[in-house]
Formats: structure tokens, sequence, C-alpha cells
């Protein structure tokens, strides 16, 4: 069989079958893969006020839950200021309650007889001023006694009359405004009962999210200043790979994209996501750029993987095959 121009049909389904793989070999080359190391995140477990390490509950190595206590560190006077806020506030709750609640029924009887004995102090009085003043009209006793006798009921009638402003200040009951600071108080002890809670709260650590001591960065005894790492911790589960993509593949890469993750020596490939595009370049020619240097560039593209179940380990050195956008699914704004 022949086809036109002489040119026999074999080669013509021969030329036909070069050119499909052809397509097919760049469609194989349009895939990213870049290198990397796979890492995990770290956690730096440290105080805000510091203090001597008294207690260390964790090796290197061991798994740990959220809320596990790591450590525990020793500052006396922390410890007695939190006791003392404790008192004060205790004392400030009392003292308001008293007020609050108003006087008790036996002071209010105790007030009423005092007001009914200064009462009967000040009838009496008065009735002996009268009869002095009646002797001093007959020039039977001197002006000197009827002044002494005039005091005395003075005095008796002012002791009545507090005694009769004591009952009725206790019948109405303590002041508003005395009752509002009291309370002003007990708040003002509570918060400072609060923050002293707090700084007690910082001599025992606790593990923030479950995870794996990586590093014990003191030892029992030591001091530790505030801010710095008594224990690291880092979770096995969720590991990361960054790699560098090279400037004319980066349109291609988008936020979100999938990709296959393999290390070096294992068949299986693990499951990935990019969550973070660089925004600059790693590496920039010293020289003018030309088309060949603009492949020198390269960004730092981070690809989060699915857990592993404990297969991969941090330090790896690992491959990572990249999904790229379509051109219906441009590159996402990094």
């Amino acid at each position: 069989m022949t086809a036109s121009r002489g040119r026999p049909l074999f080669v013509l389904i021969v030329e036909l079958l070069l050119a499909l793989g052809l397509l097919a070999s760049c469609a194989k080359k349009t895939g990213i893969v870049a290198s990397g190391t796979i890492e995990l995140d770290e956690v730096d477990v440290s105080s805000m006020i510091g203090g001597r390490v008294a207690r260390l509950h964790v090796e290197a190595g061991d798994s740990v839950m959220a809320g596990d206590t790591l450590a525990v560190l020793d500052r006396g006077e922390i410890t007695a200021g939190l006791e003392a806020q404790a008192a004060q506030a205790a004392r400030a709750n009392a003292q308001w309650r008293d007020l609050a609640s108003g006087p008790r029924a036996p002071e209010i009887l105790a007030a009423r007889a005092a007001l009914a004995s200064a009462n009967s102090q000040a009838e009496l009085t008065e009735a002996e001023y009268k009869r002095m003043q009646t002797l001093f009209e007959g020039h039977v006793v001197a002006q000197a006694d009827l002044e002494r006798a005039k005091a005395a009921r003075d005095v008796a009638v002012a002791g009545r009359e507090s005694a009769r402003e004591q009952v009725r200040l206790l019948e109405t009951g303590f002041r508003r405004n005395q009752v509002a600071a009291a309370q002003r108080g007990v708040e003002v002890a509570r918060a400072e009962l609060l923050a002293s809670r707090s700084r007690a709260g910082e001599l025992v650590l606790t593990a923030p999210t479950r995870g794996v001591v990586l590093l014990r960065n003191f030892d029992e005894g030591e001091v530790a200043a505030p801010g710095q790492s008594i224990v690291t911790l880092g979770d096995p589960e969720r590991l990361w790979i960054r790699v560098f993509v090279a400037a004319p593949d980066l349109p291609r890469v988008r936020l979100g994209a999938t990709a296959q993750v393999t290390v070096h020596g294992m068949k299986q490939s693990f499951p990935g996501r990019i969550t973070e595009i660089a925004s600059r370049a790693e590496f920039t020619p010293r020289a003018a750029l030309t088309e060949d240097e603009r492949a020198n560039l390269v960004f730092g593209v981070k690809i989060m993987l699915e857990p592993t179940g404990g297969v991969l380990k941090p330090g790896l050195p690992a491959d990572a095959a990249i999904t790229p956008a379509t051109a219906d699914a441009p590159a996402a704004a990094r």
C-alpha cells in the first residue's frame, strides 16, 4: 500500500507513533520535581518568670500528651506571695459581706439599751438641776453648785443624743458608699490574687500539644532565666519538607496543590500539600540576568505531609513531585 506522493503508508504510521511518543514525553516533563529534607515543627517550652529547676518529669524521646507536666520550677517568693494574696482576698471578702449584711440584731438591741440608759440619766440630771435651781433661789446653795448641776445635765443630754443617733445608724444600715467601697476592695484583691496565681502557674511547665521530647535543655538544680527553653517538643505526625523550585517553574506552583514525596530506599510515596510559597528568591546571581541565569533563581516551597504513622523521620532526604497548576487553575497568589 502506498500513500500520496509515493510515501508508503507504514512510514506515515511510524511517523505518527513517533509524534505521539514525543508528546507523551513532553507531558511527562511537565511535572515539577524538587528535593529537600524531612523536618518537623519544634516547640520550645519555657517559663516567663524563670526559676530553679526542681523536678523534670520527662527524658529525651518520651511521648507526651497536651497538658502533661514536663518540669517544675522553684521560686519561694512567688509561692509566699500567692499565699499572702489569697489571705488578702479572703479578708476583703469578709469585710464586704459584713458591711453588706448590715448590723446584727444583738448590736441593735445593745444600742437601744444604751439609749434607754442615756435617756434615764438625762431625766435624772434635769430633775437635779431644777432642784438645785430652787435651792439657789432660796439662798441655800452656792452659785458653783448650780453650775455643776447644769453641766451634769448638759452632758447627760448630749449622751442621750449620741445614743439616739447610734440606734438610727444601726437601724438604717451602713451607707451605700461604704458597701460599694468594700466591694471594690474585693475586686482589687481578687485581681491581685489572679495575677499571683498566673505567676505561680509559670512554675509548672506543661506540654502545649502532643509530641515527643526532642531535647531536655536543663538538669535538676540548674537555674533557668525567663524565656529560656527548658524542654523542646516535636510532633512526629506533623512532618513537612521544604523544597526549592526553579523560577521558570514557579508560575505552575500554587498553594494547596498536592504532591507526592518519596524517600531514598523506599518504594512507598507519601502524599502532601503545599502550604507556603516563598515570595523572594533564595539565590540571586551577581551579574545581570540572562536567559540561562534565570533558571538559577529558586524559591522555597513548604509541603506539609499527611500523617505517616512514624514511617518517616526528620532529617531524611526526600524528593517531591508537585502537581502543577493547569491552564484553567492558575497559580494562587503568594
